[in-house]
Formats: C-alpha cells, structure tokens, sequence
C-alpha cells in the first residue's frame, strides 16, 4: 500500500520544493564533498562482492528493464551488506513508499519509490516502472521531500536514488534556509561500470551519518 505524509502529496518538481520549502541548491563546489573526498578503499572481499553484482546484473538485464523487487535483489541489498549496514551499529527501517507520476508527451509514466533509511540520515530509493524506464533525476524532488521531513535538523542528510542502472547522491542541510546539491550520475550498464565509486560513496556516507 503506496502511503504519503506532508509536503510529498503536492511536490511535481524541484521549483515546488523551492517554492514551499525556501529550498535552493548550494553554490559551493565544497557543500557536498563526501562523495568526493577521503572514499574508503575496497578489499579483496568487497570488490569480488562488486564483480558478483555486476555479473548477476548483467545476466538478467539483458532480458529487459528491472523492476523494483528485482533491484533490491540484485543490486540494492547485496550493496547495502558490502557497506556493512545490515549490521551493528547500523539500523534501517522501511517506513513508506511513494506513488510517482510523471507527464510524458505520449504517455503518463507510473513509478514507485521504495524507500529505506539508515540511521534516520541516509536515505536510499529504489525507483521502478512497469511500462517504461524513469531517470533517477526525475525521483530527485521526491527525494528531497522525504528528506526534508528528518527530525534531526541540526544534522545533514543525505541521500541515494536508483532504478537499477543508475546512481545519484544528495546532501541536504536542514536550516532556516535548506541547502542541497547532487553528486554525478554513477552508471551500472557499461562493462567499464561504476559500481566500485559507489559502494565507497556508500561506505564514506556510512561513516558519516555516525558522526
């Protein structure tokens, strides 16, 4: 059962967050350094776990688009693990999902979010479609209302969107005048592919959200 709470029921777009939340994107290259600086590196054990995603990926998308329980199968859950948080100190809980909608020229495209949160500051999306593939752009104000809604706002928050191929990460600070901004677009589909990036992003937001 799709549930929703506040300001999710009304956000499209980000000029909608903008609008209700006096929310604006960081102009400092520095805001959101933890996808870039100090990453962990992986172990032997860590990047044959990366290996095994990938080939267990690449084994079923070549028959079509994943869907949502597939991804936390195949990619989300085996990647949370290898960042070590389904275990002590870390806690996650699944408190709701969210129905998306997009307009497109041609079609309406159904979606759903499917949402985990560890340690109440980092937030982790799945995004699925029945029909068609959504971007993870498109889930991103989506995203950042669920963020919006962290109780702890003397603390950053941060954020991890993907439908199967693709990775986004967001930081949100949660002043009088919310600050996000969003990390490159991290891709699973090419042989030469970006998973490794972000399981150490993973880990190094782990690291962050115990601080």
């Amino acid at each position: 059962m799709v549930s929703s709470v506040g300001i999710t029921d009304t956000i499209k777009s980000l000029n909608d967050l903008q609008t209700c939340c006096n929310l604006t994107q960081a102009d400092s290259d520095r805001f959101f350094y933890e996808w870039i600086d100090d990453l962990p590196e992986l172990n032997q054990q860590e990047q044959a776990g990366i290996a095994r995603i990938k080939q267990r990926y690449d084994y079923h998308r070549v028959d079509g688009l994943l869907l949502e329980g597939t991804i936390n199968l195949l990619v989300v859950s085996p990647l949370l693990e290898l960042a070590g948080f389904l275990d002590p100190p870390y806690r996650i809980r699944s408190p709701y999902g969210v129905g998306l909608e997009l307009e497109d020229p041609d079609e309406t495209i159904r979606g759903f979010i499917d949402t985990l949160v560890v340690q109440e500051r980092l937030w982790i999306l799945v995004v699925e479609s029945k029909r068609t593939s959504i971007s993870v752009p498109a889930a991103l104000p989506q995203l950042l209302a669920y963020m919006l809604t962290n109780p702890q706002s003397d603390k950053p928050v941060f954020g991890m969107a993907t439908n199967g191929d693709e990775f986004v990460f967001l930081k949100l600070t949660l002043t009088d005048t919310p600050q996000y901004d969003v990390s490159q677009t991290f891709s699973l589909f090419p042989r030469r592919h970006e998973l490794s990036e972000v399981l150490r992003i993973l880990k190094r937001l782990g690291q962050a959200v115990l601080e």
